[in-house]
């Protein structure tokens, strides 16, 4: 091999063979932030051996096996807050949703939807990793949910033309569905471990930029759909005041302060060993204790309001979500975009120290945040880029901050298009888990990551959100995320370390990022 260039400081940047065409480089060319990357491609491209190009897989024809279905829809006559909603219409259901943009003046916090799956048409279906599983309802196959998903939708006929969301797939897929994905099954979680959602066959939209707020019914006729419209009109206008919360927990993490240091310690020694360029490294707190979930997820909301917010009840499960983060959206016309989040500062205690806190995450300041969030944007641009027309994936946004009620956070967008040949689960499957919450190179770097961490990050890291036979999806990254079940609750935080990380400063991340749940449990 002959060396061709290096860096200042002397650092190898990269090679050729002599005898063939062959050439590596040490930094990578197609980030978004690399001068001359697109030459670089260009001339590889004109010195390298041409390939037959591969044949397009086309999608499997859409089968009828359900009746045609339409989503009715019905503009309501009345003022009602969502929160008032679901706790008239469902505060006593057992398996219900709450997707919540509870924080309207963010300008992705358009729309909030409640419903559930107590109609004919709905149905419950969970994943289950390790024994290869799907079951709907009480009937069980052998298959990996990714595919039985795919086939499901693939399946079904609805009209949603009229109404401003497509019902659908509600509810979570856990981090563990990695093993889908490319990663490993290293860890079972306690909980259905892939995912777990409801076909949502009624619901009430509240549209935030117009004040408007609908209800929605699936049925073959609108003659069908009348009664149950009536129904949820009903309801709507009485129900019960929301019960006080009243938190009385003990937590206990899995890895102290001290442990959490030492794991921070061997991720930075991964990094110099050439394994990582960046290990997203998590922690779990155990709570012992009764918690009602509906009360604590409003006291939540109103304490962290976030524009990809939620409330899922699964029987003696809820899940609690305060989430500012985009996994992954995708149009019914394919327009696909992620809103990765890498740097966090906590807010201020006056408004001098908070802009100053703001501004150590400018683009020009932070110099580790900024490598943070570069890295996980050239991750996803390379997850949408295997599902995405080519020259389609763009970063319109870059290092921008945004301000939350707890933190500001350092975000970017990046934006693509899906091919033809490409259905919405196939994009998602490309891209899950989120980069922002694995680090890079993905595959890798899980792997480090499970040997790391002594237990399955289960609905934490994974995401929430919902898959509308319409082809949209819009799935948020599960963080900031209270999972309660019957005497106990669990909730997940990290962060990312890379060569310039401070320990120290990594813990406390992990402490601010969970301020208010940890404040909304008493929790010091």
């Amino acid at each position: 091999m002959k060396a061709t260039a290096w860096a200042d400081d002397g650092v190898l940047m990269a090679v050729e063979d002599p005898a063939r065409p062959a050439w590596g480089v040490q930094f990578h060319p197609e980030s978004v932030c690399t001068a001359y990357g697109r030459e670089l491609m260009t001339n590889f491209l004109a010195q390298s051996p041409q390939t037959e190009a591969r044949p397009v897989i086309e999608l499997a024809a859409r089968e009828a096996t359900v009746p045609s279905l339409t989503v009715f829809a019905e503009r309501l006559d009345m003022e009602i807050e969502p929160a008032q909603a679901y706790e008239r219409l469902l505060g006593d259901s057992r398996r219900a949703f709450w997707l919540d943009s509870s924080l309207p003046s963010h300008p992705l916090g358009a729309m909030s939807v409640i419903g559930d799956c107590a109609g004919k048409w709905g149905r419950t279906v969970t994943a289950n990793v390790a024994a290869g599983t799907v079951t709907v309802d009480s009937e069980t196959v052998h298959s990996g949910f990714f595919d039985w998903l795919e086939g499901d939708l693939a399946s079904l006929r609805i009209d949603a033309s009229n109404a401003p969301f497509g019902l659908g797939w509600v509810g979570y897929l856990g981090y563990e569905l990695k093993a889908e994905c490319g990663g490993s099954a290293a860890h079972c979680s306690e909980l259905p471990d892939a995912m777990m959602m409801m076909f949502a066959d009624r619901a009430v939209v509240f549209d935030h930029r117009t004040s408007e707020v609908f209800a929605l019914v699936l049925e073959e006729t609108y003659d069908a759909a009348g009664p149950a419209l009536a129904e949820l009109r009903a309801a709507l206008r009485d129900g019960p005041a929301p019960a006080e919360f009243s938190p009385c927990v003990r937590a206990q993490p899995r890895h102290d302060r001290e442990r959490y240091l030492e794991l921070v310690a061997e991720c930075q020694e991964s990094i110099r060993q050439g394994e990582s360029y960046e290990i997203c490294l998590t922690n779990r707190i155990d709570c012992a204790g009764s918690i009602d979930p509906l009360p604590a997820y409003l006291a939540l909301r109103e304490a962290s309001p976030a524009p990809f917010a939620s409330f899922l009840r699964f029987d003696e499960m809820a899940v609690l979500s305060s989430s500012p983060e985009r996994f992954l959206s995708i149009s019914s016309a394919g327009a696909a975009e992620s809103r990765p989040i890498k740097g966090t500062r906590p807010r201020g205690e006056t408004p001098l120290a908070d802009a100053a806190l703001r501004d150590d995450l400018g683009i020009n300041v932070n110099v580790k945040d900024r490598a943070e969030n570069l890295m996980i944007v050239d991750l996803v641009r390379n997850d949408l880029g295997r599902s995405a027309v080519i020259g389609s994936v763009q970063v319109p946004q870059l290092f921008s901050v945004e301000t939350y009620a707890t933190v500001h956070q350092l975000v970017s967008v990046v934006k693509a298009q899906l091919r033809d040949d490409v259905s919405p689960v196939a994009c998602v499957r490309a891209a899950f888990p989120g980069g922002s919450m694995t680090g890079a190179p993905k595959i890798r770097t899980m792997r480090i990551i499970d040997a790391l961490e002594a237990g399955p990050r289960g609905i934490y890291s994974g995401a929430i959100g919902y898959f509308s036979p319409t082809g949209a999806v819009d799935l948020s990254i599960a963080i900031r995320t209270l999972v309660v079940t019957p005497d106990r609750a669990h909730f997940g935080t990290g962060g990312a370390v890379v060569a310039l990380s401070d320990p120290a400063a990594e813990y406390q991340e992990t402490v601010d990022k969970t301020a208010a749940i940890r404040a909304v449990l008493s929790l010091p």
